[in-house]
């Protein structure tokens, strides 16, 4: 049996547009790891209101906890009221990742949601 898989609800959003940038090359190796892994395999993931394995090479995780917390926590918040979902929630990653589109992207809020977000720029594309 494979470890669970902890996703901030937001990071549903970020790996839809993910494009190759980010703060250091460790941290876009993991994350080009992660994304491959998630669309493979397609495993179950649990919506966290914390670190999960996305921020486990990000620079502003020091000891597990978010140097830019509150800011983060006020993006996954917006997120996962728009998709209608509690933390703690455990659906396949495919699920989750289409709900984040339908709910967010389609509908024309992800600048809602991701107003604070040093990347936003990235996903208007």
């Amino acid at each position: 049996m494979s470890d669970p898989i902890f996703l901030r609800p937001h990071h549903a959003l970020c790996i839809r547009f993910f494009e190759g940038k980010g703060y250091n090359k460790a941290f876009i190796r993991h994350m080009t790891d992660v994304i491959d892994m998630l669309q493979r395999d397609d495993p179950a993931v649990t919506l966290v209101d914390g670190c999960d394995i996305l921020c486990a090479e990000c620079p502003h995780n020091t000891g597990g906890v978010c140097d830019h917390d509150e800011k983060v926590r006020g993006i996954d918040e917006r997120a996962l009221e728009m998709m209608a979902l509690p933390i703690g929630t455990a659906l396949p990653w495919h699920e989750c990742y289409t709900r984040a589109y339908d709910s967010i992207i389609k509908v024309g809020r992800l600048k809602e949601v991701c107003r604070d977000c040093q990347w936003l720029s990235i996903c208007e594309k």
